[in-house]
């Protein structure tokens, strides 16, 4: 690309990883060959390093991304992206003990910690950050997902008898993302935003609610040809 990123590092979660649910194959889910970045790498050019994983919460994350400085592996430009399942819960345990007190796999604090930690050890090493946010939850979808093979009753108390509160934790967690990196200058693709433009979002989503299906993954691919080109290269 003419701003000088020629090698792009991922550090996520199944999100960037390509993972879909709901196929034939009978999978509690499959990753697909042709990922956002993947598919924006065939029109762009670079090298990728994808190094997402399922269900990685960002401290797991955060391991990924330093094995690869001590190797010098990252490259030019290193996209986070993390909080799906750092806003979520352990649905298997609230639902057999909703009378507990119960957090988020990452606290708030924990998570904007080591977001933070993250973009200044990649700064330190001379590399651009760059922060997606998290695409957006089908709220009612979500719910009837982690419900499934549950105890709904258990889990609603949970929430408060609020099917769409697990949907605002995850608003929670990203909005204060936005307000790290604009408040840290790091770069931010804002892949949430571009989503909830299309004419019918839901069509670009899986049913579980959470996971972007194939054409949703074609069209963030779209979002990243546009927005990667404009990326400022800070070192």
């Amino acid at each position: 690309m003419n701003n000088g990123i020629n090698k792009i590092s991922v550090y996520g979660d199944s999100i960037l990883k390509g993972a879909v649910t709901g196929l034939e194959s009978g999978h509690l889910f499959d990753i697909i060959e042709d990922t956002s970045l993947d598919l924006a790498s065939r029109t762009l050019g670079f090298e990728l390093n994808n190094q997402s994983v399922f269900g990685s919460v960002v401290s797991k994350t955060q391991r990924r991304l330093k094995k690869d400085l001590e190797k010098g592996a990252c490259g030019d430009l290193a996209i986070i992206e993390s909080g799906g399942n750092d806003c979520d819960y352990d649905w298997t345990f609230v639902s057999a003990n909703p009378d507990q007190e119960h957090q988020p796999r990452t606290t708030l604090e924990d998570f904007i910690r080591i977001i933070d930690e993250m973009v200044c050890a990649v700064r330190e090493a001379k590399i651009t950050p760059l922060i997606m946010t998290m695409p957006p939850l089908v709220g009612e979808w979500w719910f009837k997902h982690i419900c499934n093979g549950q105890n709904k009753e258990a889990i609603l108390k949970v929430c408060k008898g609020d099917m769409f509160r697990p949907y605002l934790n995850h608003e929670l967690y990203n909005t204060k993302l936005v307000e790290y990196a604009k408040k840290n200058n790091v770069q931010l693709v804002d892949m949430r935003s571009a989503m909830l433009e299309h004419p019918d979002y839901r069509s670009l989503m899986c049913k579980d609610g959470i996971h972007p299906n194939q054409d949703g993954y074609a069209y963030m691919a779209k979002i990243w040809e546009k927005e990667l080109p404009l990326i400022k290269k800070e070192f």
